[in-house]
């Protein structure tokens, strides 16, 4: 089986595309909860910021981890 050998800007994608479809659900929960567009568009944008770059780091980490791959 060949072995797993995402780059790091697959990784960066993957990243993005989770991130994106995760705040358009979030943000659109937010909103109709506190039915405040801009404090949910400040609110999410952040959100997103700091996810991105931790789901990237995260990510990364778990490239180097043999836990569950196959030789």
């Amino acid at each position: 089986m060949k072995r797993d050998t995402s780059t790091p800007k697959r990784s960066f994608v993957k990243a993005v595309s989770w991130e994106t479809f995760s705040n358009l659900v979030c943000g659109g929960l937010a909103y109709g909860w506190f039915g405040d567009l801009t404090s949910c568009i400040a609110f999410t944008a952040v959100c997103f910021l700091v996810k991105l770059v931790l789901f990237y780091y995260h990510e990364r980490i778990w490239h180097q981890v043999s836990f569950g791959k196959r030789a």
